[in-house]
């Protein structure tokens, strides 16, 4: 009985080794697709050219800042030049203006850190937006043409382990589908 039992064992898994022998398996760098779609390559030119406005705007922002700084500090030196010659009515007009000055500078830096922090998280929130949106339409085109060249298993390549080595070192007999994704892709024009 023992016998049988492990003949009958042994020929399942040989059933199921022949049959993962005739499996068609494909692999994929997504990392690598997402690099080299165009679609992709001009998403993150446009989120470029977004953060560069941002820091533009915000170095134009510190550059009043710094404006205003130099001219309270010009003020305060002329205050302590002059102040021996200067009534009381013209010492409160000065202190007025720099005290003035002082809370405008407060209200931009204020202001510009706002800015910064409102924008930065804008584009946060639009790298992973788009990057999600790209990721998905990769593995739409994956899904479909794993399906249309019968492949039963596309693995994907780029990934690393928790300790930064590489999931799979070797596949025999499997296909790096990645370049002609890329290609279908980039054909389509896809917007």
């Amino acid at each position: 009985m023992k016998f049988v039992l492990l003949l009958l064992l042994s020929t399942l898994l040989s059933t199921d080794i022949s049959r993962a022998d005739d499996m068609r398996i494909a692999t994929v760098d997504v990392s690598k697709i997402f690099d080299n779609w165009n679609f992709s390559i001009k998403s993150k030119e446009k989120l470029q050219k977004l953060e560069e406005f941002i820091e533009k705007e915000n170095n134009d922002r510190r550059a009043v800042i710094q404006r205003l700084q130099m001219m309270r500090g010009r003020t305060s030196e002329k205050f302590k030049l002059n102040a021996a010659a200067m009534s009381a009515e013209e010492k409160s007009k000065m202190n007025d203006e720099y005290l003035s000055m002082g809370l405008e500078l407060k209200t931009l830096e204020r202001d510009r850190r706002d800015f910064l922090e409102k924008e930065k998280r804008r584009v946060f929130k639009e790298q992973a937006s788009v990057a999600r949106s790209i990721l998905d339409r990769i593995n739409e085109a994956i899904q479909a043409y794993a399906l249309e060249k019968k492949y039963q298993m596309v693995i994907e390549m780029g990934g690393l382990s928790t300790r930064s080595v590489p999931l799979f070192l070797h596949l025999d007999g499997a296909v790096d589908i990645s370049d002609e994704i890329i290609s279908r892709l980039n054909e389509k024009g896809s917007h």
